[in-house]
């Protein structure tokens, strides 16, 4: 949705699948950086504007920063880790703005300002900058070779008469940069979303390579209203590594004159295919207009399908949608196909209106199905997303070269300056995730936030004996770092007590938060058994309330899901419990029981572990015949033992390793109770089943 100060941006991250390829040597002249260090807190200052420094270009109150974006690098040698942040710096410079570059080389622990990019030195016309975006190759595109490091921009005169895509480019990890080339220039920089608008800007450069090998610039285009369309996004390929660049080509161009589709990210996934974000403006209505994010895919990120067509809405299952300004990437992390993340500026209800956004949306499923919140490694303030000086906007994020790890680089206001400063967090992909509502809770109060992760967090800890205590289950005995999302708005640092089976108390602090409606991260190592452990908070000193915890260590975790059958609705357990080799599995209503819960280990074929028991989804004696009912076993090493895991529409399918045959409910039963077994695919969607990974534990 574009506002006052809307220069509006999308970014496009295209990672591999492979992100664990082995690099070529770089010269560099630093280390690369050390395995990653999850931030607390609310993430690493980057960038301050100081108080009255900044403009607005529109004649709006100052919003200090926009455009937050962030690469971590993968294809550059000995650089590989090292992180590069820009932003639309709204502070002049000798009367122009710049892109600033800023490095860090330790995990965005503490950054550095590197260099300016200034396109008045090959424009000097077109002082000011907006919508910055930062790609690094991954592979030889033309003339570009892997490790290559392009920004792309829209650069205008101060009276903002025309507008121009531009990209350079920096072939030593971002220490200097060279201009390369003008994508395309447009009309007047003027937002106007009305069905009667006359504007013709270009905006929002993003860029990716595609499957042929192309280095492909979207962008938003205005210049289409003459075949009805207020606003597309398109893009323009070139073959000579952005040199040069090919005919206009629609991704989304609606001819209602009223969906006016922009900022365009795109990332690749697993399977090959493309899968675009952007927002519509002017949906769910002209009058309402907050913006909702949609998306498509491709085959190769050229052929999007039916142009005319906005795509599907990034939903929840309870019809909860984000809006305004997305960035997405897919990750090799957190799910048998990994999962897509995007990041935008606001939540948006089930009727469409805002209220708030301080979750990332993410899919296990490539895109389709209902979407799962992740709690944001940055918070900002839900009621500045909407006026002001636009917290959230145009944010960007990354995954880390080991794909564990999530950057997160987003403007937040600062009280002290009334402007946005810059600031970049991360969370691990791969930690364990209990809520506080599904502790055992001692005198004290689950209190509902649109905010909080599953939408509720624990308050009311206020006196000695109240507890909230987490029945967390480990592979392995061993050192585990836990982040904490808590909420403090009592004004000053807050502690509770820790204590881990039952044993001796330390303490865990709290700093104060904005409000009791901010999230914040802290964090505490705790020493857990193999299998069950209990981790109690209790009051230590002043008020602070907790929404989720995160386990993770050095060595990756698998995740844990529910298996939910789509014919049923009932998810997938161990009957009654138990714990014994041979004992039967079958479907249920949820109980919110350990035996419903399942370790999904792999990628295409998985093991399923049942959390209860600690043992594996088989077919007995490895028998090959239809009908035969799944039960649980220790480890064999059979290949009975393991599924072939396909997503399709949202669904999963799991073809057992050894027979071939598809885990299903006997008979399509809805009733609790009914036994899993394997059966010849056959479309049903008894043989459908879908992974869960929000609140279940």
């Amino acid at each position: 949705m574009r506002h006052a100060l809307d220069l509006r941006r999308g970014g496009a991250l295209l990672l591999a699948a492979a992100l664990l390829i082995a690099a070529v040597a770089a010269s560099v002249g630093w280390a690369p950086a050390p395995a990653a260090a999850v931030t607390t807190g609310n993430g690493a200052l980057v960038y301050s504007p100081a108080a009255g420094s900044s403009f607005n270009p529109e004649g709006g109150a100052p919003a200090g920063t926009t455009y937050a974006k962030i690469i971590v690098l993968k294809h550059s040698g000995s650089a590989n880790g090292t992180q590069l942040v820009t932003f639309d710096k709204l502070v002049l410079q000798n009367g122009e703005q710049v892109y600033p570059i800023y490095r860090s080389t330790n995990d965005g622990a503490s950054w550095t300002h590197v260099t300016d990019v200034n396109p008045s030195d090959q424009f000097p016309a077109l002082t000011r900058t907006a919508q910055p975006f930062l790609y690094e190759v991954t592979e030889t595109t033309g003339n570009l070779t892997a490790g290559t490091i392009l920004l792309a921009g829209m650069i205008m005169p101060e009276n903002r008469s025309s507008s121009r895509l531009v990209v350079y480019k920096s072939t030593n990890q971002g220490t200097s940069w060279s201009y390369l080339s003008t994508i395309d220039s447009g009309g007047p920089a003027v937002y106007d979303p009305s069905p009667s608008s006359t504007t013709t800007t270009v905006w929002e450069p993003s860029l990716a390579i595609d499957a042929n090998g192309g280095l492909v610039a979207y962008f938003s285009d205005e210049r289409q209203k003459a075949n009805g369309v207020l606003q597309a996004v398109s893009y323009r390929r070139s073959t000579d590594g952005g040199q040069t660049w090919g005919s206009l080509v629609n991704v989304s161009a609606p001819t209602n004159q009223s969906d006016r589709p922009g900022m365009i990210t795109v990332t690749t996934l697993p399977d090959g295919r493309y899968l675009a974000t952007f927002e519509v403006v002017n949906r769910p209505s002209q009058s309402q207009n907050t913006a909702p994010v949609y998306y498509k895919t491709s085959a190769d990120g050229l052929n999007w399908g039916n142009a005319n067509s906005i795509g599907t809405p990034i939903k929840l299952a309870d019809g909860r949608g984000i809006g305004s300004s997305p960035y997405v990437t897919w990750v090799p992390t957190g799910g048998p196909k990994g999962m897509v993340v995007v990041a935008s500026k606001w939540s948006l209800d089930a009727n469409g209106a805002i209220d708030g956004g301080q979750n990332f949306y993410v899919n296990y499923n490539l895109g389709e199905g209902p979407w799962e919140r992740l709690p944001m490694a940055v918070a900002y303030d839900a009621t500045d997303t909407q006026g002001g000086n636009f917290s959230g906007f145009a944010q960007g994020i990354d995954v880390s070269a080991d794909g564990r790890t999530l950057y997160q680089a987003v403007n937040v206001e600062n009280p002290a300056t009334d402007l946005n400063d810059i600031r970049v967090g991360s969370i691990p992909l791969d930690a364990q995730q209990y809520e506080a509502e599904n502790a055992a809770l001692n005198s004290v109060s689950t209190v509902t936030h649109v905010q909080a992760s599953n939408g509720s967090k624990i308050g009311n800890i206020n006196d000695t004996g109240d507890y909230v205590e987490f029945t967390v289950n480990v592979p392995a005995a061993g050192t585990y770092t836990m982040n904490v999302r808590y909420d403090n708005g009592y004004g000053a640092t807050a502690t509770h007590s820790v204590s881990v089976n039952g044993g001796g108390a330390s303490s865990i602090s709290y700093p104060a938060t904005v409000d009791w409606g901010r999230f914040g991260w802290a964090q505490k190592s705790v020493t857990l058994n193999a299998g069950a452990n209990t981790i109690r908070f209790t009051k230590g000193t002043n008020f602070a309330e907790l929404d989720v915890v995160h386990l993770y260590r050095s060595t990756a975790l698998d995740p844990v899901f529910q298996v939910q059958n789509r014919n049923s609705g009932k998810y997938l357990e161990i009957l009654s419990a138990l714990t014994t080799d041979g004992a039967a599995a079958g479907q249920w209503g949820d109980t919110n029981h350990a035996t419903q819960r399942w370790t999904v280990s792999g990628g295409g074929t998985v093991q399923l572990v049942n959390r209860n028991s600690g043992k594996l989804l088989e077919i007995p004696s490895a028998q090959t015949a239809d009908g035969v009912d799944a039960v649980q076993w220790g480890p064999t090493g059979s290949a009975t033992q393991s599924w072939t895991a396909v997503t399709s529409s949202g669904w999963w399918t799991f073809r057992n390793a050894n027979s071939g045959k598809l885990l299903e409910i006997d008979g399509c039963s809805t009733a609790d109770g009914a036994v899993a077994q394997q059966w010849t695919a056959n479309g049903a969607a008894c043989q459908q089943w879908r992974l869960v990974k929000e609140g279940i534990q």
